[in-house]
């Protein structure tokens, strides 16, 4: 289905980089040979279903941004544009910048580097049963709720999955969700949240253990053992 249709991605890297103890902006923290965002948009801009990419990043980053997707010869970056003070304003923000006939769109965090090709055709597959399509993993960890200090429950694990990105939607879903009241979008922690509040139904597809998100020291120095 997706080879029929017009798809685009958005990669957000707005974020800075002050939890790595770095003064650039996480997108631009060097991984192996690269900075981080190079890592998503040689994959992104390599993958056949594609048709064009947006980068958001954070404000003054927008021209080494486009410098970087020229030094990749990622051709298929159309636009490098400046993110919000929230992931949702992030993700508005590249939003606007995919065009109205766009059929499907993916959403993907420049602080996984690690997606692959794979993973992309999975979710992109999925979204012709539903209005988009998350990867999961299952999660190792028992899991408790948590009130004032006490558990009230312990939920089952085997129902339960560890979401990452890239998010897959119908654009048209997920134009609908942006497009719901600021206190909506402040609180939601990702895409697939806002669809499924405005009435989507959103599938999972297997995630991959190896996509991993760096947030703390810690998770970009596995990051860079890597590379």
């Amino acid at each position: 289905m997706a080879d029929l249709l017009t798809s685009w991605a958005i990669v957000v890297g707005a974020g800075d980089g002050r939890r790595l103890g770095d003064d650039r902006p996480k997108a631009f923290v060097g991984v192996g040979d690269e900075v981080m965002l190079a890592h998503s948009v040689r994959m992104l801009d390599g993958h056949s279903a594609l048709d064009g990419i947006v980068l958001v990043v954070p404000e003054g980053w927008e021209e080494p941004a486009t410098l970087l997707a020229d030094d990749l010869v990622a051709g298929k970056v159309a636009a490098a544009v400046t993110g919000g003070s929230t992931r949702a304003a992030s993700v508005a923000a590249g939003l606007a910048a995919v065009p109205d006939d766009a059929d499907l769109i993916l959403v993907h965090d420049a602080a996984r580097p690690f997606a692959t090709p794979a993973l992309v055709s999975r979710v992109l597959e999925a979204l012709g049963q539903a209005d988009g399509a998350v990867p999961g993993v299952p999660l190792t960890d028992t899991v408790k709720r948590v009130s004032a200090g006490l558990v009230v429950e312990t939920p089952d694990r085997s129902t339960l999955v560890a979401v990452q990105t890239p998010q897959g939607f119908r654009a048209d879903a997920l134009r609908r969700a942006y497009a719901q009241p600021a206190e909506v979008l402040a609180a939601a922690t990702d895409c697939a949240s806002l669809v499924e509040v405005a009435g989507g139904r959103v599938a999972v597809v297997e995630g991959d253990p190896a996509n991993l998100k760096v947030t703390t020291p810690a998770d970009l120095a596995e990051a860079r053992r890597r590379c």
